[in-house]
């Protein structure tokens, strides 16, 4: 990760994406967004994304492409290691299509969740999360030495 980080917004709701994207862009984050997944994939394949923040469910029948998204996502190998924030409006705990981030989340495709609607300063507290975890994650990566070096041959991983 180098610069600021990037953050995907793949989310169906033009409101929604508008208010998330000035206050991240406000707190030096680059935004992108997708207003459904063809598209987030597009972006995410041409320009890149450090965390995606993904909904849960897209258009008027509530279908829940944002789940096939993200698994689609982790068996891509390039993509497997990218944080997914879910947004979600569904604010029952167990939900008619069968899950529960409280006790299912270890088994979901995603990383981390925030339920619909929420102040700015949880979305900040999850992305900023995400991104340490992420950075975390690369630190502590075994075979890192051998494959990530800058062009004068310097490990970029020194601490």
């Amino acid at each position: 990760m180098t610069g600021k980080p990037k953050i995907l917004i793949v989310e169906d709701d033009t409101d929604m994406v508008e208010s998330i994207r000035q206050f991240l862009t406000a707190k030096g984050y680059d935004t992108l967004a997708a207003f459904d997944t063809e598209e987030g994939h597009r972006k995410l394949v041409e320009e890149g994304a450090d965390i995606i923040i993904l909904d849960v469910m897209f258009g008027s029948e509530g279908k829940t492409k944002g789940f096939d998204f993200a698994r689609k996502l982790r068996m891509e190998k390039q993509f497997a290691g990218i944080p997914v924030l879910m947004l979600t409006a569904v604010n029952e705990r167990k939900p008619s299509f069968g899950f529960s981030p409280d006790t299912d989340g270890e088994y979901l495709p995603v990383d981390a969740f925030l339920d619909k609607p929420f102040h700015h300063d949880e979305l900040i507290g999850k992305v900023e999360s995400l991104l340490k975890q992420k950075i975390s994650k690369w630190h502590n990566w075994p075979e890192k030495e051998s494959w990530v070096v800058g062009p004068s041959g310097d490990n970029l991983f020194s601490k």
